[in-house]
């Protein structure tokens, strides 16, 4: 039997969460929020069923059990339409969106007859019984795996759409959502453990895993700031940088004539060098397109057609430019490693070191012995 004080605990705990997510103390991303304090709902549920068949109290609360049935199917559309909302800029509710919840209203049909009269379904033949069964069986599996996979590409696509706008992506890149599905898909694993195998240490260890899950849940989703923290003017101008035809659109309409390219490039490249404007670590595409003198838009075209990079790479490139500079300079005897990065523009020593090393094949340290070793020599 599992511990009922630690399934008990996840099942307050989670719907505890799902309350302060409807209730966002950032009051940032409230759509996103609400879905996802939605799914934190629905696996609350899942563990109070369990906590419930442990103290034998089916038979006294057999509706509520029924309807946690019900809930279980809302878990994977709940949490794939809160990345929806967390990743697509502006995006509104939509019709098209009811037929997510198309099989927890068939299963609730089909639940009807018990949930009023307190008796089961009846088939005429044995055959399809089993038949509709095994099909409950193996749906909520089914659709759980069909989203875990339309989420992470969901995820895949936003991690590429901010780095056309931000250059510093650390805090909005939703990195934790993806480790959430990977813990999601553990509790999956442990959920069909439970309902085919029956395999009794990986059983023992779920209300623990509930646990950690919920933990991990609580600690980033209360820290998740805005993801697209700008003003309505700058969102507008950036809708079309990030929607995902903006690459063909690029490739297929020349927005700038090839002396405006010429021009503009040449007073990008002042505002990097001279004016070191990438040195601000929350610099952004429209920050950056204001400087220039242009939309946001054509800011991102310009980068794209003139240097084959996105905003991203664009700025951190020159940051690790700084960062060499300043490793040879004077002033690294007073900086450590954290401080060169932060003093080149980055946000953080990990998104410093992958920078450094994407540009020079080497990590920083590696990249200062290498400058150390002629003159031992």
């Amino acid at each position: 039997m599992v511990n009922p004080l630690l399934i008990g605990l996840a099942s307050g705990g989670a719907f505890l969460l799902s309350f302060l997510l409807f209730n966002h103390p950032k009051a940032s991303n409230v759509r996103a929020n609400r879905w996802l304090g939605l799914f934190v709902a629905t696996l609350a549920a899942s563990a109070l069923h369990v906590f419930l068949n442990n103290l034998n109290l089916q038979a006294r609360y057999p509706q509520v059990l029924l309807l946690i049935e019900v809930a279980e199917f809302l878990t994977a559309p709940a949490l794939y339409l809160s990345i929806l909302f967390f990743t697509i800029l502006g995006r509104k509710y939509k019709r098209v969106d009811l037929w997510h919840f198309a099989p927890a209203a068939t299963i609730l049909l089909f639940l009807m007859k018990p949930l009023f009269t307190g008796k089961n379904v009846e088939f005429a033949d044995e055959l399809v019984k089993q038949g509709v069964l095994t099909m409950l069986m193996l749906a909520k599996p089914v659709q759980t795996v069909a989203y875990l996979f339309l989420s992470y590409h969901q995820l895949e696509r936003h991690q590429r759409a901010i780095r056309q706008v931000a250059s510093a992506t650390e805090a909005v890149d939703l990195h934790w959502l993806k480790k959430l599905l990977a813990v999601w898909g553990v509790v999956l694993l442990a959920w069909l453990n439970l309902a085919f195998f029956g395999f009794t240490p990986l059983f023992n260890y779920t209300p623990i895993l509930y646990l950690a899950g919920l933990y991990f849940l609580t600690h980033f989703s209360i820290r998740q700031q805005e993801v697209y923290a700008f003003s309505p003017s700058e969102l507008k101008e950036l809708e079309p940088v990030i929607s995902s035809t903006h690459v063909a659109m690029t490739e297929k309409q020349k927005r700038l004539s090839d002396s405006q390219l010429v021009f503009l490039q040449e007073k990008l490249e002042q505002l990097m060098r001279r004016e070191k404007v990438y040195l601000d670590n929350e610099l952004s595409l429209p920050t950056l397109a204001q400087r220039v003198g242009v939309s946001a838009h054509e800011l991102s075209y310009l980068i794209n057609a003139a240097y084959c990079e996105n905003f991203y790479s664009f700025v951190n490139r020159h940051r690790v430019e700084e960062a060499k500079h300043l490793l040879v300079s004077q002033q690294y005897e007073q900086l450590n490693m954290v401080g060169i990065a932060y003093q080149a523009g980055f946000n953080s020593k990990t998104t410093f070191n992958t920078a450094f090393k994407k540009w020079t094949g080497q990590s920083p340290s590696q990249y200062l012995q290498g400058l150390k070793e002629p003159k031992q020599a």
